[in-house]
This record gives C-alpha cells, structure tokens and sequence, in this order.
C-alpha cells in the first residue's frame, strides 16, 4: 500500500517552500515536490529582492496578512546567517490624484503603521536624486523595505528538511487526482504520490494541472543599471513604487555593488507557454522598458548591467486566488499573485499549513475567492 502524506506541495517556490516549512514544523508528513531544484529561475521568485510595503495601495484586505507576514520573515531572519530583510523604508509617489496612493494613506490610517508625507519638492531636499514633480503626493513608510527572495526561499527548504519534510526536485508534476478513498493522487514523471490533502502553488502554469482557472501567464523583465553612490542602501536610499501620470508604476530598490535594480509593474508580453518566455533582450524594447523613470524622475542612474525575465500569473483583477480546486474539496490553490505576491509568500505558507493541519484561518479570504468572477 503506498505511503499517505499528510500534505503533498505541488510546487515549492516561494509560497510552497515557505508552506513546507510550516507544515513539517507543526509535526505533518509533508512531501515537496518541484519541477527544478529551488531556488531557481524558472518561476517568480528569482532576481535577488522583493520590496514588503504595508501600507497597501492594491487594498485594505491584504495589510492584516502582510504584517503577519513581516512577523514570519523576521522570525526566519533569526534561523539562518543569510540577510532575508532590510528595512529601507520604501518611497510611494505619484499624482495628486493617485488611487494608489490614496489607498497607501488610507491603510496607513485605519492601522496606524509610521508614514510620512511629502511633497516632490520636499522630497529633492531629502533625496537630491529624485527629480519628482513639485505636485506629487509621497508617502514614505519607514519601517517597510527589501526581502532577499532567493535567500529566503533557501532557507525555507532547508528547515523544511530539518523538520522532516521529503523532497522531491527536478521531478515534474504531470497530473493531480483522487482514488477511491477520496485521497490526492499526484502523478509526476518519477513515480505516483499519495496526500491526505495537497496544495498546488506551482506559479505561472498553473493550468496545466488545474485547467479552469481565469490564469494569465505574463512575461515580465527588470533589469540593473550602474549607479551612483547616493542611490545606496547604505546611504540612506529608500525601496520605491513611482506612479506615472498614467498610471504606471515602477519599482525599484536601493543600489548594491554600484548597481541598481528597477522593473515595471504593469505590461509585458502575454504569453502561452514555457519557451515563450525568451530572456531579457530578445524582445524589442526590453531595454528601454524603465526608461521614463530613468530619464524623467531619478538621476545617478547609468548605463544598463544587466536584466532578467520573469513571468506573472495575472488574475483578471490583479488580486490574488486563494481557493479550493475545482472539483477537490481537500485541494488548495494559491495563484494569480499578479506581480504583487512574494511579500505574502511567508504567511500564505502559514495559511497553507494551518488548513492541513485542521486550524482556523485567521483572516478573511473571501476577497481572493473563485466565485468573484
């Protein structure tokens, strides 16, 4: 008769990894199962950093769960040697009449976390390198900043394994069902595996084991310019989101090794499947993707190092699913974290491991529902 896991981890990126962790800490017999070997490059968490903002300009129903994010990656900062956080303080602005900003405020408000408000001129006096429109609304919140995305998933799948998890790398899913005793059965290309429950997070292609799922899957690029000593960390420079006229966001973090990193929030090229996620530079106008900030609102930026390409899985509205599978009543999905998720990716595991573990949630997910659409 073939082993039953308690839990069996479609995917063990960033949500995955970090779910693992927290399942096998509580005790559960946990099997992780990814197509490579984590961390690595073929998914969303890859590219060294992510920024954590708590003051959250996608909506007020995501702050309760990243501040217990931000509690989890500084509790995972004290079980290893690798950096997983800095607090940078992270940089919102844009027009006066920004939707996002006002949200930023309004969360800002309604959970009393430390932000400070500026004008662009204010701003200069601050930071000499931003170059922002004398009418433009700045948000600065202080105790936000930088995770180590590679770093943390690291340490993730080695406490997993410390804690008793099994994992099984470079073994591609090809098929999730049931059997007769209503069990998870997960075909991969070495072997069948049998859960009590599992969670599929496998990111971007996720249709492929879940078909019904309102998914697209988005290439995306960010690249690393030169950079001036004042655009630092360790000088003082912030993480930031700018807000373009247009609605157009870009992000960006402080310098490290005399090189910057900065992408685009919205765009990118739609795409169907794996191979259509050419790397950086295959595509016309990769490099000139972050010009109008580059050009228009910071100075000390130079030529371009390098970049890299990554995917998104969008939802319709740019929120999260969190969900069971159609058709399983002991499946969860995690997807459609649409470019804003891996600050989550700590409390979304926690979430995860606490349902397999028959626990209470202690947030509202009705807003990350199926039945939205």
């Amino acid at each position: 008769m073939a082993h039953v896991y308690d839990l069996i981890i479609v995917g063990t990126g960033s949500v995955g990894a970090a779910t693992g962790y927290y399942a096998a800490k509580q005790g559960l017999d946990v099997l992780e199962i990814d197509a490579h070997t984590p961390p690595h490059t073929e998914g969303s968490h890859h590219g060294e950093t992510r920024i954590i903002r708590h003051a959250y300009g996608e909506g007020g129903a995501y702050v309760p769960m990243v501040l217990r994010a931000q509690e989890l990656w500084n509790e995972l900062a004290t079980l290893t040697d690798r950096p997983i956080f800095e607090r940078t303080g992270v940089l919102n602005a844009g027009p006066i009449d920004s939707e996002f900003l006002r949200t930023v405020r309004e969360t800002a408000d309604h959970y009393q976390l430390a932000v400070d408000e500026y004008d662009g001129t204010t701003v200069r006096e601050l930071w000499p390198a931003w170059q922002l429109p004398a009418d433009y609304q700045v948000l600065v919140e202080r105790d936000a900043g930088v995770l180590f995305s590679e770093n943390a998933i690291a340490t993730y799948i080695e406490l997993a394994k410390r804690s008793g998890a099994d994992q099984s790398f470079d073994n591609r899913v090809l098929k999730i069902g049931s059997d007769a005793a209503d069990n998870v059965v997960v075909t991969t290309e070495q072997g069948t595996f049998v859960g009590r429950r599992a969670v599929v997070t496998v990111g971007t292609w996720v249709k492929a084991l879940v078909p019904d799922l309102p998914v697209q899957p988005t290439r995306k690029v960010f690249a690393w310019f030169e950079a001036a000593p004042e655009l630092a960390a360790e000088n003082g420079f912030p993480a930031y989101i700018i807000e373009d006229r247009d609605g157009t966001q870009f992000y960006g973090f402080p310098a490290t090794n005399g090189t910057i990193k900065i992408g685009r929030h919205q765009d990118g090229q739609l795409i169907g499947k794996p191979g259509d996620r050419v790397p950086f530079g295959e595509i016309e106008g990769d490099d000139r993707e972050v010009a109008p900030i580059t050009e228009h609102f910071l100075r000390g930026v130079g030529a371009l190092a390098y970049g890299a390409s990554c995917t998104y899985d969008m939802s319709p509205d740019g929120d999260f699913i969190i969900d069971q599978a159609p058709g399983y009543s002991n499946v969860t999905i995690v997807t459609g974290l649409s470019g804003h998720g891996f600050k989550f990716a700590s409390v979304l595991g926690e979430i995860l491991a606490g349902e397999a573990a028959g626990k209470d949630i202690p947030f509202d997910l009705s807003p990350f529902r199926l039945n939205r659409f």
